[in-house]
């Protein structure tokens, strides 16, 4: 069961905790998907540096691949690397529309 969070909230919350709610937010959030029926890898991979890429491109090319979105998975990891608030902001309001 997906749980609709306000995505400005999850971006401000990430700035106030310098991105340790961020990684919270990644491991529930991958948690949901799972139950969606994606395949992610372990949340602790995101602690472990070059395994932190991997992770959040399978996070994300899980995500793209359940909500069938139409931006080039590149892109979007491309995004959630290097603007991150923009990213999660992208990624929360598409989990918002599956939220029961």
């Amino acid at each position: 069961m997906v749980k609709e969070r306000n995505p400005i909230t999850v971006i401000i919350l990430g700035i106030c905790t310098c991105g340790l709610y961020y990684l919270y937010w990644m491991y529930v959030t991958g948690e949901e998907l799972t139950e969606l029926g994606a395949t992610i890898p372990p949340v602790w991979y995101a602690f472990i540096p070059g395994l932190s890429i991997y992770y959040m491109y399978k996070y994300l090319e899980e995500w793209h691949r359940i909500f069938k979105y139409e931006q080039d998975l590149i892109m979007v990891f491309i995004v959630m690397w290097f603007i991150m608030p923009l990213g999660i902001y992208w990624v929360q309001t598409e989990l918002n529309t599956k939220a029961t």
